[in-house]
């Protein structure tokens, strides 16, 4: 298949630019011979890239069979999501156990890893996640789970002010990705864990204090520190505006996640997430007490937000393809188009609303 004259990204910039792929692998770039698909006008993006989401379609990573997660797979591509972290929420242990092994099972397609968003989290910045089954870091639970997934948990998420989470940090970081979130921590705190090995921020704004001029918080070192920085980019979790202003001073740094739940692609109605009855009406999911629970919006709806908001096209593809493939250690398998990449492909228009989607070279 040849894809001609359409606006290629390049990982930092739209080049006008044909590709071919041959046996679902992206084959050349440049000026080619031959005919193939007119993309004139439009823009041709590798798959988005979306390290933390917890399910789509009817069904959730903490919960879903081997056909379910299969069907999940197939409405991300569909939504132009060709690479996920299949996210999992604090559960009792045994069910994170069967969990982290279904979904290990299922990694080298469109799901590549796991993320470990519970159960070492902040009773005070708890969101959606359980208080009962919360608990201290503990890299005994941890191996647990890692060796359920077949070592295939690519991030864990620490409260860096719990007892022992600096020891944890030191000790799980020369293995899998560390991130900090749902936790009160203040700015040193912050600092001091990225120095032990954490290396990302978990949807920047949601679950910690907020930015204050004489007390900058995580937030502050979020910005400032040189850290990755997930941002839930749906227009609920965080007003545009402050997506703007957040995305300027992340550059590099900063990327797009859906934080979706089992909801998302569906109608309104009564859901539920890591346990918990969630009610959804439009963009908005709530548990009842009125906490935002996730989102129900894909990553590529974050990305067309960012642009709303005003950042450029070329970062918001960024934050949505490479950064993100970058922040797990995937930046040799997805995020970019490039000779010997599986052909994982979006077209958009103009507007950057999505014509077609390839999965290794087949039209999904």
């Amino acid at each position: 298949m040849l894809f001609k004259n359409a606006f290629v990204f390049t990982g930092n910039a739209f080049e006008t630019l044909d590709v071919r792929v041959e046996n679902g692998v992206i084959a050349a770039l440049g000026a080619l011979e031959g005919e193939g698909l007119d993309c004139t006008g439009k823009y041709l993006l590798p798959g988005l890239v979306d390290v933390h989401t917890h399910g789509c379609g009817g069904y959730d990573f903490d919960h879903a069979d081997r056909e379910q997660l299969r069907h999940m797979e197939r409405v991300y591509a569909a939504h132009g999501t060709t690479t996920v972290l299949a996210t999992l929420m604090t559960n009792p242990l045994q069910l994170m156990l069967e969990a982290a092994r279904r979904c290990g099972e299922m990694c080298g397609g469109v799901i590549r890893g796991i993320h470990l968003e519970g159960p070492f989290l902040s009773p005070a910045k708890k969101g959606a996640h359980r208080e009962e089954y919360l608990m201290p870091p503990s890299v005994e639970v941890f191996d647990r789970l890692l060796e359920a997934s077949g070592g295939r948990v690519r991030l864990v998420v620490v409260d860096p002010c719990a007892a022992g989470a600096m020891d944890f940090i030191r000790a799980v970081a020369p293995r899998t990705r560390i991130a900090i979130g749902h936790t009160p921590a203040d700015y040193e705190t912050a600092k001091e864990a990225f120095a032990h090995g954490a290396t990302q921020v978990t949807h920047l704004f949601n679950a910690m204090d907020g930015l204050h001029h004489r007390k900058p918080g995580l937030v502050g070192a979020a910005l400032t520190e040189q850290c990755f920085a997930e941002v839930i980019c749906d227009g609920i979790h965080v007003h545009p505006a402050v997506l703007r202003l957040s995305f300027a001073a992340l550059g590099e740094r900063g990327l797009v996640i859906s934080d979706s739940m089992a909801a998302c692609g569906l109608e309104d109605g009564e859901y539920s997430l890591g346990g918990q009855a969630v009610s959804v009406r439009g963009r908005r999911a709530t548990l009842a007490d009125g906490t935002l629970a996730g989102s129900v919006t894909f990553a590529w709806d974050g990305m067309r937000q960012l642009i709303q908001a005003g950042v450029p096209r070329e970062q918001a593809a960024a934050a949505a393809t490479r950064i993100p493939a970058a922040s797990v250690g995937l930046s040799d398998v997805c995020g970019a188009i490039a000779p010997g990449r599986r052909a994982n492909l979006v077209l958009a228009d103009g507007d950057f609303r999505r014509e077609a989607v390839w999965l290794e070279g087949e039209r999904v």
